[in-house]
């Protein structure tokens, strides 16, 4: 894998406009293919003297990264909104997991109903789909991904498997903080999603979430 890290500084004068334009551009890319994970977001302004923006683009190697670099999304992002915005950035690049596994790639749940699951887990986790599976004109499998944490998660039709799964733990899903989980727990309460009662766990707390066939996914903090 090969990783490259970006810190940005705005230019003089960017107003607000120009970097929710830049942040929505950067999404954008996304798109292109050899572009396996992306983060971003702006500086947590604890520290004077840091850049503004930071982004983190995964490849899966070199080579993938300079195709990425060529191609016409990435060079329109750069002559619409990185050359207009950022004034300064520094690039540091380095290969990781050479060789080895670099992650997991997708979980994989049965279901009964894969639409009814698909918008479920749209409303209560933010996970977008980005690729369907037909039989016969027929809606059999999705590939989802969550926008933020690059992480997949794939729903695939077989009501027995889906019934025999109901009431265990398959997936867990962190998130930072206890601040961080009752805020998640109060947007789930607004959506009407059903949740437990959050309980201490080993090292944070977790609660748990059923989905439509029952299956638990359990919210862990991180502390």
């Amino acid at each position: 894998m090969f990783r490259q890290v970006v810190a940005h500084r705005w230019a003089p004068g960017t107003d607000a406009v120009a970097r929710a334009g830049f942040r929505n551009a950067m999404e954008s890319l996304r798109t292109i293919p050899e572009l396996v994970a992306l983060r971003h977001g702006d500086d947590a302004a604890h520290f004077d003297g840091n850049h503004d923006y930071v982004a983190v683009l995964d490849f899966p190697d070199f080579a993938s990264a300079r195709r990425y670099v060529a191609s016409d999304i990435h060079q329109a992002f750069v002559a619409d909104h990185a050359r207009t915005v950022v004034d300064s950035r520094v690039v540091v690049q380095h290969d990781w997991a050479v060789g080895g596994v670099s992650g997991l790639h997708h979980v994989k749940l049965p279901v009964t109903d894969v639409e009814r699951s698909r918008d479920w887990y749209g409303r209560a986790f933010g996970f977008t789909c980005h690729l369907e599976f037909h039989e016969k004109d027929r809606l059999v499998g999705v590939a989802l991904r969550h926008p933020v944490g690059d992480f997949a998660l794939a729903l695939r039709e077989d009501p027995p498997r889906a019934a025999a799964l109901a009431g265990f733990d398959s997936v867990c899903l962190a998130v930072g903080t206890r601040a961080d989980l009752d805020e998640l727990l109060v947007r789930l309460d607004d959506a009407v999603i059903q949740h437990g009662t959050p309980v201490a766990g080993r090292n944070g707390d977790a609660v748990d979430v059923p989905d439509p066939d029952g299956h638990l996914i359990r919210i862990h903090t991180l502390v």
